[in-house]
């Protein structure tokens, strides 16, 4: 007499295989996500990078907060405190009284706030690093 079908044993072996690749897959695609959304960050502090440095062409000072009239002509910068996807709240940190510096932050929120080994990505423009410099390095 020949058996058709699956035995338990064989039924529980292929349950325990897939429940070991799941249990590898799942984080992996966790992270790749995470690290997916952090571009959003980027592009946002960089947008926001580039709104300061214009600001600071015509203004003696960087501006200390986002979308806030300063001394320079009541101007401000127009800029969402806010990244495009909404992954990020942005905020101006620190600006120097010398006008020569500043500090922006980009905070997960959301979904992106168990990025805790991103957790804020920031630049900061100074004399040292003009160009700004990009941290946690390991998360640009």
């Amino acid at each position: 007499m020949k058996q058709q079908g699956f035995t338990l044993i064989e039924l529980m072996i292929v349950v325990v295989l897939v429940g070991i690749l799941a249990m590898i897959a799942v984080p992996a695609f966790n992270d790749s996500l995470d690290k997916s959304r952090r571009a959003d960050g980027h592009t946002a502090l960089v947008g926001l990078q580039l709104e300061l440095e214009k600001y600071r062409g015509n203004c003696a000072l960087f501006p200390t907060a986002i979308d806030t009239a300063d001394d320079c002509a009541n101007r401000k910068i127009e800029y969402s405190t806010t990244s495009k996807e909404g992954y990020y709240n942005l905020s101006v940190v620190s600006a120097s009284s010398t006008g020569n510096a500043f500090k922006i932050l980009a905070d997960p929120t959301g979904v992106q706030a168990q990025d805790t080994d991103c957790d804020p990505l920031s630049i900061t423009v100074n004399n040292t690093n003009p160009k700004g410099l990009k941290e946690p390095a390991d998360c640009w």
